[in-house]
């Protein structure tokens, strides 16, 4: 094996090894956060907290430029004036992003006193705007975030960035929990969110090693990042829409109660999502860009092998979920959360598709986000289309039935490309699958031995 080959595998798994062991920490910490919550909060503030965090990470990400994918990518992603350049436009987009915020939360405190939003939708709660324009700041704050984290990113550095990422979730826990035990109410979650977001912001100029970011304008460097980021921004939107369009939709058909259980069982599921999302950015995205800049007829090779782990694992525990999800819950939450496990059983089967996440990256790492697009148009129709019509006719259940096959529906599309990019295999696609019944069938034994005790 030659000395090429050795250092990237040898990167692959230390980045890797940092990225699921602190996710897996992260998840622990998220989770005992969310066992103390729950217990002393509503599921009320749940979900108005729900709504208010989608509308703040939609205008985020409906002005998402790709600076970090950017920076990870770019042949100029080393220079210190490309930086500078990039960390001037982040905050520039950071300040427009506060601006549209508090725009939005006084359009909808109008819209709520002229009588425009129905009553039983979650959109009517009156601690809404005020919540909304509040974590606005967040906005304003994560955009004067160091590029170091990019660079650290870029350099397949995870250690520091997987310390740093911990430390603002414990801190930003730590000061939501002392609120909520004072004062049990929404503004315990807001306080918590911003203290993290300060903290991620400082720590990412003070702890992880690098360039000092200073103002900068390079007309040339600009162009570059828009020219990239406009196919970005699209997509992000586009995927943002897909990714956050159930809540969308359903906090106009539920009340902030049902809502709030809904994204109890959206958050086991969620959580598997976001260590693929973190694996495929963080751990895979340089590589796969090392390997097409470099070495592009191993692309399937790397892809297969990145992917294996991941899918024997995404296929076991999806099986696993779909049987014994409500298990999950009953142990976890008290009785006011109790549906949210039969919801979670629903949902499993969208885990099927998430191992696709790391096409995308090889999408980025081709310079060609647009790809992404049809895929993300295809599941827009779908959410946005759909699950209104089927809640009427089906109600809730059949709501999560469209919200877990949607994914499912892009998959041809997904293998269209990949076979037209050349890094499609399909012994190794289908060699992976027995993972799944024996998934299910684990997933049923645990079912009936835990209905006998």
């Amino acid at each position: 094996m030659s000395t090429a080959h050795i250092s990237l595998r040898e990167s692959i798994i230390r980045a890797s090894t940092w990225i699921l062991s602190g996710h897996f920490a992260s998840q622990v910490i998220r989770l005992g956060g969310n066992l103390i919550m729950t217990r002393l909060l509503v599921p009320e503030m749940f979900g108005v907290m729900a709504i208010a965090n989608i509308l703040i990470v939609g205008l985020q990400l409906c002005s998402y430029f790709g600076i970090h994918h950017n920076i990870i990518q770019s042949q100029k992603g080393d220079e210190p004036s490309f930086l500078n350049t990039a960390w001037t436009f982040q905050i520039i987009r950071g300040l427009v992003i506060f601006l549209l915020a508090i725009c939005l939360a006084a359009g909808l405190f109008l819209a709520n006193s002229f009588g425009f939003v129905g009553e039983s939708s979650a959109y009517h709660n009156p601690v809404l705007p005020g919540v909304l324009a509040v974590l606005s700041l967040t906005a304003l704050i994560s955009g004067f975030e160091s590029t170091n984290l990019a660079s650290a990113n870029r350099a397949m550095r995870m250690g520091r960035l997987t310390i740093l990422e911990l430390i603002s979730q414990v801190i930003g826990l730590a000061g939501m929990i002392v609120w909520a035990v004072i004062d049990k109410s929404i503004w315990a979650l807001v306080a918590g969110t911003i203290l993290s977001s300060c903290t991620r912001t400082l720590l990412s100029h003070w702890f992880i090693k690098g360039l000092t970011n200073r103002l900068m304008w390079d007309r040339a460097i600009f162009s570059e990042l828009f020219t990239f980021g406009k196919w970005m921004l699209l997509t992000t939107i586009l995927g943002y829409l897909v990714s956050s369009g159930d809540r969308l939709v359903l906090a106009n058909l539920v009340n902030a109660d049902v809502l709030g259980v809904y994204t109890i069982a959206l958050f086991i599921t969620g959580a598997l999502q976001e260590v693929m999302s973190k694996l495929t950015t963080n751990a895979a995205l340089p590589v796969l860009s090392k390997v097409v800049r470099e070495r592009r007829e191993e692309l399937s090779l790397v892809y297969y092998k990145i992917r294996l782990p991941i899918d024997l694992a995404v296929l076991f525990l999806c099986g696993i979920l779909f049987y014994a999800g409500h298990l999950i819950t009953d142990v976890l939450y008290d009785h006011r959360y109790e549906s949210a496990g039969h919801m979670l059983e629903i949902l499993a089967v969208s885990m099927f598709a998430i191992r696709y996440i790391l096409s995308e990256q090889v999408y980025i790492a081709f310079g060609k986000p647009r790809l992404l697009m049809p895929v993300q148009i295809l599941q827009l129709l779908v959410t946005f289309s759909v699950i209104a019509p089927v809640y009427k006719a089906y109600g809730l259940d059949g709501a999560i039935w469209v919200i877990a096959l949607t994914p499912l529906l892009a998959l041809p599309v997904t293998a269209y490309f990949m076979v037209k990019y050349g890094f499609f295999n399909l012994r190794r696609e289908i060699l992976v699958l027995p993972a799944l019944p024996a998934g299910l069938a684990f997933g049923a034994l645990t079912n009936m031995v835990a209905q006998r005790f």
